[in-house]
Order: structure tokens, then C-alpha cells, then sequence
């Protein structure tokens, strides 16, 4: 299913309309002088006014990638209608008042689709490219897949806000990525889940471009050919082989008092694929790792934290790892791991921060996949 919508081009703030100063000249005492505004010296941005646009190609090909991930949620969440009934919603939990909210997210996702097309400089109709799903068997497979695909479209949009030369563009997009955080709060309640398994809301996790790249690629099945080129790595996939299900008896429902599905010191099967797949639309995208070693490592990233733990009997492109624990501030405060967390293959170990997490890239074989938590 292809949905497009016509691009509405921001137009300039209007400028303040002036009045003849005959018209509301008043006489009494002049007022006096008012104190000036009470703020500290810094911070950034405050010289010029906001232009809203690219500044760099790191600027141009972040904001793309997000424009991507927005067509992608765009055409998903009124995609469901068209695979679905409205009994088979109603038969999952989903009333029809439910059901205009999934359809109501879309609505959300041309906005969002259209600010980044502007700030990207994009003078034409968004762009029309076909999607290929997993196959659904049910709603709850609909709504779980949608779940992951704005766990990873949050996650992606946060790990590179902070690095645009263009701030201004951030300051917008920062905006429309709050609401994909609810969004994906919603797919979980309606999933019966825990809706905000992290310690705190600012300790949503965040994933490098070429990580989001990596997540989104295999959904886009076509575009047009002179559509131009995401310039993020896109690393081989990586399965989880007995990746927990999130099956939660209970149906929807505002909250639940299980926040976790796995513990520490289960054992994770993990499979992944050599570099050289093709992927994206049009299959015009390889798979590539750089990394140089061998698959030595599982890396879990969650929260602030990215944790490493051993691979154990690795053969060839297989090998299992185990569900470490500890806390974000180390022992006696919350678990590091719970969500969904993004799980990968290494060649090292290196010390990483949400900040600076593009260090691990030429260390990755493979990943990441998404691994329930809870």
C-alpha cells in the first residue's frame, strides 16, 4: 500500500503589522525602563534567526533518513486497515475508537513527513515507494511488528539530534520524534505491555543513523529510480533465534504489573549473515561490516548503557550469548536491560556512550536486532 500527500512548503513567520502611531499614542508618563531578562550568559542559536534548513551533508542525510522512517510508519499505520476488518481489530481489543487512533498516527506521520521534506530542501510531492511486511497472521503480529518499527525510528531520530550542525532543524524534529515516543507507547499498551519499561523517560535508548539503516532497509521494496541515495551503512542482519515473545494474556490494557519477560542469565541464540546481501529498494543496497576481527562479542544497548557480553560456541555465522544484568547506575538501581533492546555482534569491546556510539560501527559484524526484554 502507497499513501502520498501533497508537500506544503513552511512559509516565513509573518512579520508584525505596524499602526500609524497616531492611531494608539496615548499621554501620561513615560514607563520606566524595564529591568532586562532575567537569563544566563550561553548556550547557542540566539545570533541569527532559525533558517530550518540542511546546513551540511551530514545535516542533509540524517534528515533524509528520517523522512524515510516517517513514509515507512506513514504507509504501516493505515496499512493495518487494509489487512485487517474492523472484527478482527474488535476481536484483539481493538474498538473503533482504537482503531481511529491507529488511523489518526498516520494523519500524524504526513505532518512530520512534510517538516523534514521542507527542511531538506524537497520541492515535489513526497516521495512513492512500495513496502513489503512481514506476513502477518493476526493483529497482534500487525501491532508488534509497529511496536519495533517506532522503537527504531525513536531511537535513530534521538542518536543524532545532537549532532546536527543545524540546530534549528533539530530544535523541529525533536518536536515530531515526542510524539513518536507516544505513539510507540500506545502499540505496547495495546499489546497488553508495561508502556514505559525505563527508568526515566529521558533514558530512552538511542542508535546511530547506519543502526536505524540497518532496521528500516529491508521494509522499503521500491522507489523510483532517480530517488535519491541513503548514504548511511546498512550492516548484516543479525536474528535472534529464541527471541522471547511478548504475549501478554490479558489483552490491551493501560498497564500491567509485569515489566520484564527475560532475566539475566538467560541464554540468547544469536544467527547472523556474512556482509554482501542486498537490501532496500529496488535491492540497490549492500550489506557491509567493517569490522576487521572476528565475532567475539554481544553488544546490548539500552538506556545510557551499552554492556558486552562473551559469544560462546561460535560457528561459522551462529553462536549464543547470555542476558547479562546490573543496574544503569550499577547495582541497587534499575536494569540496565528492559524494553526492546538493540543487540549486535562485535569484533571488541570498545567504551561507548550514547554520545559517542558511532565509535562501535567499524567493530560491527552484525546488528542490531531487536531482543524483548519486557
Amino acid at each position: 500500500m502507497t499513501v502520498t500527500s501533497d508537500l506544503y512548503t513552511l512559509g516565513p513567520v509573518p512579520a508584525t503589522v505596524s499602526q500609524d502611531a497616531s492611531a494608539s499614542a496615548t499621554i501620561g508618563t513615560p514607563a520606566a525602563t524595564p529591568a532586562p531578562l532575567v537569563k544566563p550568559s550561553g548556550g547557542i542559536g540566539f545570533d541569527s534567526p532559525p533558517a530550518y534548513r540542511a546546513q551540511t551533508d551530514f545535516d542533509y542525510q540524517s534528515l533524509y533518513l528520517g523522512l524515510h522512517q516517517e513514509l515507512l510508519e506513514l504507509d504501516a499505520f493505515l496499512n493495518g486497515p487494509e489487512l485487517f476488518s474492523e472484527s478482527d481489530f474488535e476481536a484483539a481489543g481493538l474498538d473503533a475508537e482504537n482503531q481511529f487512533l491507529l488511523r489518526f498516527m498516520g494523519q500524524q506521520e504526513i505532518g512530520h513527513a512534510t517538516l523534514i521534506a521542507s527542511m531538506i530542501g524537497w520541492d515535489q510531492s513526497l516521495p512513492q515507494c512500495q513496502y513489503r511486511y512481514p506476513n502477518y497472521t493476526s493483529v497482534r503480529d500487525y501491532v508488534d511488528d509497529m511496536r519495533r518499527v517506532t522503537r527504531y525510528g525513536e531511537s535513530g531520530t534521538i542518536g543524532f539530534l545532537g549532532h546536527l550542525n543545524a540546530q534549528d532543524t533539530a530544535a523541529m524534529v525533536n518536536d515530531a520524534i515526542q510524539t513518536e515516543g507516544r505513539q510507540q507507547l500506545i502499540f505496547r499498551q495495546w499489546e497488553g505491555l508495561f508502556p514505559m519499561p525505563f527508568w526515566q523517560v529521558t533514558f530512552t535508548t538511542s542508535i546511530t543513523q547506519s543502526m536505524q539503516w540497518t532496521l528500516m532497509a529491508p521494509y522499503i521494496a521500491n522507489c523510483p529510480a532517480d530517488l535519491p541515495r541513503v548514504n548511511w551503512t546498512a550492516f548484516p542482519a543479525l536474528d535472534v533465534t529464541n527471541n522471547p515473545s511478548l504475549e501478554n494474556k490479558s489483552g490491551p490494557g493501560i498497564t500491567s504489573n509485569l515489566t520484564q519477560f527475560t532475566a539475566p542469565g538467560r541464554q540468547v541464540q544469536l544467527s547472523w549473515d556474512a556482509s554482501g546481501k542486498t537490501t532496500g529498494w529496488n535491492n540497490s543496497y549492500t550489506t557491509q561490516s567493517y569490522a576487521s576481527g572476528n565475532a567475539t562479542w554481544a553488544a546490548w544497548i539500552s538506556q545510557l548503557n551499552t554492556t558486552y557480553t562473551p559469544l560462546h560456541n561460535v560457528s561459522g555465522n551462529t553462536g549464543f550469548t547470555i542476558q547479562p544484568g546490573g543496574g544503569v547506575y550499577g547495582d541497587g538501581t534499575a536494569s540496565v536491560l528492559n524494553g526492546s533492546v538493540y543487540l549486535l555482534v562485535t569484533d571488541a569491546d570498545p567504551y561507548v556512550t550514547p554520545y559517542n556510539l558511532s565509535e562501535i560501527e567499524s567493530h560491527i559484524i552484525a546488528g542490531p536486532a531487536l531482543y524483548n526484554v519486557g
